[in-house]
C-alpha cells in the first residue's frame, strides 16, 4: 500500500539536525521502511507547515500507525500525518454500483 507522510520536527528534532548536519536521514528512514516490510519511495524536506514529506510503501495502515507511534516516542517528531493512497477510479466504479441503494429519510 502507498502512503504519503507529512511530519513536523520538534525543537529536539531540529536540535539533532543542527548537532549532526551531515547525518544521512534518507538512509536511516529507508532502512526503517525496509524493516517494517516496505520501502521509501521519496523523502523531501519542505518549507511551510510540514518539515518532511515522504512517500512510503508499507504492508498496511496498521504498520504505518505503529511506525508513527514509535517515531513520536523519540520526541523528535511533533506531528505525523499518514495519508493513504487510493485508486479513485476503482472506488468510483464501486460507488456507481451502489447508487440508488441508499434512500434518504422520508423517501
Amino acid at each position: 500500500m502507498k502512503f504519503i507522510v507529512l511530519a513536523k520536527y520538534t525543537k529536539q528534532g531540529t536540535d539533532g539536525w543542527l548537532d549532526n548536519p551531515g547525518e544521512d536521514r534518507h538512509a536511516m528512514i529507508s532502512g526503517m521502511a525496509k524493516k517494517m516490510g516496505g520501502s521509501l519511495h521519496d523523502l523531501t524536506y519542505t518549507r511551510g507547515e510540514y518539515d518532511v514529506v515522504a512517500t512510503v510503501e508499507a504492508p498496511s495502515l496498521d504498520t504505518m500507525t505503529a511506525t508513527k507511534l514509535a517515531m513520536l516516542k523519540t520526541g523528535a517528531i511533533a506531528e505525523l500525518k499518514i495519508l493513504e493512497g487510493i485508486d479513485l477510479n476503482a472506488i468510483a466504479k464501486q460507488a456507481s454500483e451502489f447508487i440508488g441503494i441508499y434512500k434518504a429519510p422520508g423517501s
